[in-house]
């Protein structure tokens, strides 16, 4: 059963990971898969990601297993990095240097892909009172959007420097000082 795909930013590949453990990658083009990689568990997320210091396409995917693997498209079956998370990984995003990665019991792992791709830059709990359901990383990789279980959400800003002005998930009007 699929559980996550993500397309490379020339359109040229497609990541896709599921239940069955595998990472695999499909060449649009051609049609050819190939398997890049396994975890222990289910794969619940998969993101192609930024690294500035490597010269081919990473990608990079969130597993039951508790770990984020980062795969050279080059080394097939060789994780290039492993991160252990606090928890069981349930959604991740990616936008500009930012990985965005949300797990189970509320945790939330925060990744700068340029400065170390391969450590955690932060962990916080989420905003919501239950289950993240899915992040999503804002563009410019300056905060991030967090959705839960029981239809609510919360906007996150990665420098508390970035928080202007907006509405909180209560309908409060906030703003920094």
């Amino acid at each position: 059963m699929l559980q996550s795909s993500h397309g490379s930013q020339d359109g040229t590949l497609i990541a896709a990971a599921g239940a069955d453990k595998q990472v695999r990658l499909l060449e649009a083009s051609t049609g050819q898969t190939v398997i890049v990689g396994t975890h222990d568990a289910p794969v619940r997320s998969v993101r192609f990601v930024d690294v500035r210091s490597s010269p081919s396409p990473i990608i990079a995917t969130g597993s039951w297993d508790k770990t984020v693997r980062y795969w050279d498209l080059r080394q097939p079956g060789k994780a290039l990095a492993t991160l252990g998370c606090a928890d069981r990984v349930y959604s991740m995003d990616t936008a500009d240097r930012l990985l965005v990665i949300a797990t189970a019991e509320r945790h939330i792992h925060l990744v700068d892909l340029h400065a170390d791709p391969a450590a955690f830059a932060r962990t916080t709990q989420s905003p919501l009172k239950h289950q993240t359901r899915a992040v999503a990383a804002f563009p410019d990789g300056r905060g991030w959007a967090t959705a839960g279980i029981e239809g609510r959400c919360g906007i996150n800003a990665v420098a508390e420097k970035d928080l202007r002005c907006g509405t909180s998930r209560h309908g409060r009007r906030w703003q920094h000082r």
